[in-house]
């Protein structure tokens, strides 16, 4: 007796198959590609943040000049990165826009007479510019606050008969300059960080 023929195959498991392997595959590649960009941007906001705290050593060192050279303050000095007064739009040295913008401090040259720090552990370079916040340079500032920014220091004594007397504290009529000191920090894979921070220095 003879056996009947077995029926051709189709393939259809075989094509199924190679369509979930694929799929697969894809998924994989995905999942790989998004834990690499999380990596990266988790990185990057690390980098950016350590550039950011990099900022505070500028400034530091920027308040240790202005305190060690308060008496030669109304003068420029280029070479230690500062300048005793602003220009008219209020940005960064040299800058001739016709209104303030931040754009300012993007642009190489706003840094040519920055002062550069040596680099950190964490690979990060601090540059910083000390700007008195005045309209005219060598000139010290007037009483009413025409020519630069500046607070009134109070002299907290109190008369002779005390706090209990009612004596209100005296003034010295003196008063402090406020100083803008700008830095830009470049750390590891392109992180720029620029801060800007107004100080006064007591003598």
């Amino acid at each position: 007796m003879m056996r009947p023929l077995p029926k051709s195959q189709r393939g259809v498991v075989l094509f199924l198959a190679l369509i979930f392997l694929v799929a697969m595959t894809l998924a994989g590649v995905a999942l790989v590609r998004s834990v690499d960009t999380g990596n990266i941007i988790a990185g990057n906001v690390a980098f950016k943040k350590s550039a950011l705290m990099s900022s505070d050593r500028g400034i530091q060192i920027a308040y240790q000049w202005l305190s060690a050279n308060q008496a030669s303050l109304l003068s420029d000095s280029p070479g230690n990165g500062y300048f005793s007064s602003l220009p008219n739009n209020g940005g960064s040295p040299g800058s001739t826009l016709a209104v303030w913008n931040d754009r300012n401090w993007v642009a190489e040259s706003a840094w040519t007479n920055a002062v550069t720090l040596a680099a950190d552990g964490a690979g990060n370079t601090t540059q910083y510019v000390i700007q008195r916040m005045c309209k005219v340079a060598g000139v010290a500032f007037d009483a009413d606050g025409q020519s630069c920014i500046k607070r009134e220091i109070a002299n907290n004594s109190q008369g002779a008969g005390g706090v209990d007397g009612g004596s209100p504290p005296s003034y010295k009529g003196k008063y402090m300059v406020y100083y803008r000191v700008t830095t830009r920090v470049k750390g590891p894979r392109n992180a720029v960080s620029i801060t800007q921070s107004t100080i006064t220095v007591s003598s």
